[in-house]
């Protein structure tokens, strides 16, 4: 395999992180970042058309993604992360 080095925005790699967690919880199983851009890869090449269509893209300025996060006011512990993803009830 080979493999190459992209350099992306941050806004960019917190989009990324975000969507590598909610596939995280979603599967049980965590995706590497490579693993999650090949994902997308293939999807977006399944959708080409779609994709190269800027008529049907919709505006970056309405998707909910790019909006600031809330703050929900709730405190977390970090270090506890795994245990509340993987700890099965």
């Amino acid at each position: 395999m080979t493999t190459t080095t992209i350099k992306v925005s941050d806004e960019t790699k917190q989009l990324l992180d975000m969507l590598q967690a909610k596939m995280t919880l979603t599967f049980r199983k965590k995706k590497t970042l490579t693993e999650l851009v090949d994902t997308i890869t293939r999807l977006a090449l399944r959708h080409e058309n779609e994709l190269l269509d800027t008529k049907k893209l919709p505006s970056l300025e309405k998707d909910p993604a790019m909006q600031p996060p809330i703050d929900w006011g709730v405190k977390t512990d970090a270090s506890k992360v795994d245990e509340y993803i993987y700890t099965e009830d």
